[in-house]
């Protein structure tokens, strides 16, 4: 397939590794990738601090660099970025064109198990890990049933990972909780987020895992910072870079 890839400004700016990685594995499982230039933010901090002006205007300058790009799917490696982008596009833009790039838009994980899952992994990965499930992606992009619903429970990410030769993966306690990022809620209510991302931290370093796996930057980097401040013997990556490793 062909592929225009959807960095965000965080992605780009703090966990460039993310998106090199996005682009090896989608390389390596024989798409053709293309990065449209003129990409920004995708409106999500203006949106959540009620700045609608400002947000509009780095919404469209985003989707403008996606207009007329021909492609079979934009993916991107950030839930709640794509999320943002998805709201914010359909508030300020209802055209014809608008409607034809929101079609296009998928979180990675999605595209792979849902659009073209990876048929084997070539190589072990011999790691336990203990998955971070952002809330974004479970209760906003269907990633994984929530652990408040009553139905039969399944996990997009888990089920791409489980396929990788020698991995062993593990749940933190209260596995959907929110790690206490939330965006611009980090900022505003510092105190509670911090305690919220404490917490989250022990969680996951209590599984024995050598590594916490996202697919929310934005969260990793919140636990990341939780994790190094208290010394737990546990490190951050993105599903991508699992993924790309075991390619």
């Amino acid at each position: 397939m062909k592929i225009a890839l959807f960095i965000p400004c965080l992605v780009n700016q703090l966990m460039p590794d993310v998106a090199v990685a996005t682009l090896e594995l989608l390389e390596k499982l024989g798409h053709e990738v293309i990065f449209p230039k003129g990409q920004t933010c995708c409106g999500q901090p203006m949106t959540n601090s009620g700045c609608y002006n400002e947000a509009r205007n780095t919404t469209m300058k985003l989707l403008n660099s996606f207009k007329g790009v021909e492609c079979d799917a934009i993916v991107c490696p950030a839930a709640s970025c794509l999320v943002a982008a998805k709201e914010n596009f359909h508030e300020f833009d209802n055209s014809p064109e608008a409607q034809a790039v929101i079609a296009k838009l998928y979180e990675l994980t999605e595209f792979l198990h849902d659009v073209a899952p990876i048929p084997a992994f070539s190589k072990a990965f011999p790691h336990r890990i203990s998955l971070q499930m952002s809330c974004h992606g479970v209760r906003m992009l269907g990633l994984a049933s929530g652990s408040e619903f009553m139905g039969k429970p399944f996990n997009k990410v888990e089920a791409i990972l489980e396929k990788i030769p020698g991995i062993e993966i593990r749940y933190p306690e209260r596995k959907d909780e929110c790690c206490g990022f939330g965006g611009t809620f980090a900022m505003d209510e510092g105190a509670v987020s911090a305690k919220m991302g404490k917490d989250k931290a022990w969680f996951h370093a209590n599984t024995g895992a050598e590594y916490v796996v996202g697919y929310d930057p934005s969260c990793m980097m919140h636990l990341d910072g939780m994790i190094r401040r208290q010394q737990l013997p546990v490190q951050t990556r993105h599903v991508a870079q699992i993924i790309n490793a075991a390619l």
